[in-house]
């Protein structure tokens, strides 16, 4: 009975082997009668173990940090979330609004443009006036006036008086002249 577990012992040793890949010192699988080092473990198996290990640790980590936090934190994302969509449906807002400005400088430009022309256009269509018909202002002269009252009278000089006239200073004036006091 020893003899046909022993047997199976090897046989299923075997498998493993062939499975894994894993062949022991020398080269040979163990006969049932040898003994495996009970201080070695097999290094195929310690990234397994690792990963257990890190499992379990993962596990206990979200099992008992829990602690009724995490229906605040959802709450907490869920308004953030909420946070976010309102200030996204205002920048779609703005998306908006930029381009209603664009079209309303293009409008304005091409208003100023509009405007420019029907300008030039009444410049064209008016008659012109000389500035020296504008500004000219004659005075008729008085009894007892002379070409320093009047000249002080418009608040200009006696040799603007004169100039404007083509007078002299010395030359004498007759009530009823007309003087070019302005222009």
């Amino acid at each position: 009975m020893n003899q046909d577990r022993d047997e199976a012992a090897q046989e299923f040793m075997d498998e493993i082997v062939d499975d894994l890949g894993y062949t022991p010192k020398g080269g040979k699988t163990q006969s049932s009668g040898s003994t495996v080092d009970p201080g070695r473990f097999p290094k195929f198996l310690i990234p397994w173990a690792i990963g257990i290990f890190l499992l379990v640790l993962m596990i206990l980590f979200f099992v008992i940090g829990g602690n009724g936090n995490s229906t605040e934190e959802l709450a907490s994302i869920r308004a953030d979330l909420s946070n976010l969509q309102e200030r996204l449906a205002r920048l779609e807002g703005l998306e908006k609004l930029e381009d209603r400005i664009a079209h309303l400088e293009k409008e304005a430009n091409r208003l100023q443009q509009d405007t420019r022309k029907i300008i030039g256009r009444d410049a064209a269509a008016s008659p012109k006036t000389s500035s020296s018909e504008v500004t000219q202002r004659y005075h008729t002269v008085r009894s007892g006036e002379s070409l320093y009252t009047i000249a002080r009278k418009y608040g200009i000089s006696t040799d603007r008086l004169c100039k404007l006239n083509n007078i002299s200073p010395k030359q004498p004036i007759q009530p009823g002249q007309k003087l070019l006091v302005g222009g």
